[in-house]
């Protein structure tokens, strides 16, 4: 777990811990998929920012941060779960603070919330399991995008129980998503 921490220090995130893997949160692999089920009102919020713009990643990470705080991720001590890799194949919660300096989008995405400096590819819920956001790339920018009541949205629901289903998922994916979809029902 040093190891993760130093990680996620990297990006500004202080590691609290994972979350309980007893708690039925949306799982990871999930709640990446969400931005992709789109609400009532056609499209999710989001953040975007042009590659070829002086100052992309500072005016990406600004972008962020008023997309999170202004959407409901972070509780009142700036707190909200990351998603990070367990074990090989088995992504959970892991529980962070947002420090006083912090960089998601440039040197965090080159450590553990993305594939580079500059190439974002995480998702973020709020302690509360109604919020997620998704830090992103597309072809000419990067950005983030905030999900909120999805547990609404009766096209997640059906994709998670198929997912559940579907002999290609791991076991700890349909044990955390029959979870989840349980926890819903109740």
């Amino acid at each position: 777990m040093t190891e993760l921490a130093g990680r996620l220090r990297v990006a500004g995130l202080i590691f609290h811990g994972m979350a309980d893997l007893d708690c039925p949160f949306i799982p990871p692999t999930l709640a990446t998929a969400a931005a992709g089920y789109p609400p009532p009102s056609g499209q999710w919020p989001t953040s975007s920012v042009e590659v070829d713009v002086q100052d992309w990643v500072a005016k990406a990470n600004k972008g962020w941060f008023e997309l999170s705080r202004d959407g409901g991720l972070f509780s009142a001590d700036r707190e909200f779960l990351v998603a990070v890799e367990r074990h090989e194949k088995e992504w959970w919660w892991a529980r962070v603070g947002l420090a006083d300096t912090w960089d998601v989008m440039g040197a965090g995405a080159a450590g553990a919330l993305g594939s580079g400096f500059g190439l974002p590819g995480f998702v973020m819920l709020s302690l509360a399991g109604d919020v997620i956001v998704c830090g992103l790339e597309w072809q000419s920018s990067i950005g983030a995008v905030l999900v909120s009541h999805f547990s609404e949205l009766r096209s997640l629901r059906e994709f998670a129980e198929w997912r559940a289903g579907w002999q290609g998922t791991t076991e700890w994916d349909q044990v955390t998503i029959r979870s989840w979809l349980r926890a819903l029902n109740e």
